[in-house]
C-alpha cells in the first residue's frame, strides 16, 4: 500500500508514518507539505490513498481536492481539526470519501483506510477473469465451474479472483492476508485457513483430498489449472 500524506504539520506526518510503519509494514508513507506539491504527487506517484489536511499553506484544501478529482479517483481521506457540519458536507460534496476530525484516533484511522482500501480493490477487480473451468458472473459473489454456479461470500470470491490471476503460482499468506484485511497480523493465516475450507468445500470434488486449492506449506496456497 502506498499512501500519500498532504499536510505541513510535520508532528502529523511523524504519528502517522510511525501509525502504519507498525501496524501495515509493507506500506509506504510519502507526504507533501503544501497543496501543489500534493497534487504533482498524485499525478507522479499514482497512490492507493490520500489522507488530506484543509489548512495548508499555499491553497486551499478544498481545491486541492476539486484538481485531484479532475483526473483521479484515488480514495481520498480528509484529515483536519476543521469540524463544522458545513465543511463536513462540503468535502464530501467535493469528492472525499471520508471526513476525519483532528486529533484523531489511531485505529480508527487505519480502520478507515482498510475499509477505502478494500472498496476500491474489489470495485477494481476484472470479473471477465478465467481459469480452466472456472469464471465469474456478474458479481465477485458467484463463480461458474462449468455450468454450475458457485455461491461466494465476498471474501471467498476475492480470494479466489486472486488465485485465478496467478494460476499455478503460490500466492503468499501475506499477499491474502492485505488482501482481504489491509495487512497481515499473527491471526491471519489460521482465518485464512477457514475461508480455504470453506472454498474447498464448494470447488472442490472432495475437500479433504483438494485437486484445484493446493496448499504450499509455510508460504501460501496455489490454485491448479484443470480443464
Amino acid at each position: 500500500m502506498k499512501l500519500l500524506l498532504i499536510e505541513d504539520d510535520a508532528e502529523i506526518i511523524d504519528v502517522v508514518c510511525t501509525i502504519f510503519q507498525i501496524s501495515c509494514p509493507n506500506s509506504r508513507v510519502l507526504s507533501a507539505s503544501n497543496g501543489r506539491k500534493g497534487i504533482e504527487t498524485v499525478e507522479s506517484a499514482n497512490p492507493d490513498i490520500i489522507l488530506l489536511d484543509l489548512g495548508l499553506p499555499d491553497m486551499n484544501g478544498f481545491d486541492v481536492l476539486k484538481q485531484i478529482r479532475t483526473f483521479s479517483d484515488t480514495p481520498i481521506i480528509i484529515l483536519t481539526v476543521r469540524g463544522d457540519e458545513s465543511d463536513v458536507v462540503r468535502g464530501l460534496t467535493l469528492g472525499a470519501n471520508d471526513y476525519i476530525i483532528k486529533p484523531f484516533r489511531q485505529m480508527e484511522l487505519l480502520a478507515r483506510v482498510r475499509r477505502l482500501l478494500t472498496k476500491k480493490q474489489i470495485n477494481g477487480e476484472d470479473l471477465s477473469i478465467t481459469c480452466g473451468k472456472m469464471h465469474f458472473g456478474s458479481s465477485i459473489r458467484e463463480l461458474w465451474i462449468n455450468s454450475t454456479l458457485v455461491n461466494l461470500t465476498v471474501s471467498e470470491g476475492r480470494i479466489i479472483y486472486m488465485l485465478m490471476k496467478n494460476h499455478d503460482k503460490t500466492v503468499s499468506y501475506e499477499d491474502l492476508s492485505e488482501l482481504l484485511w489491509g495487512d497481515y497480523y499473527p491471526e491471519a493465516r489460521s482465518n485464512l485457513k477457514t475461508h480455504i475450507l470453506r472454498l474447498r468445500n464448494k470447488i472442490e470434488d472432495t475437500a479433504s483430498d483438494p485437486k484445484l486449492l493446493i496448499n504450499s506449506p509455510n508460504h501460501g496456497y496455489i490454485l491448479k489449472t484443470i480443464d
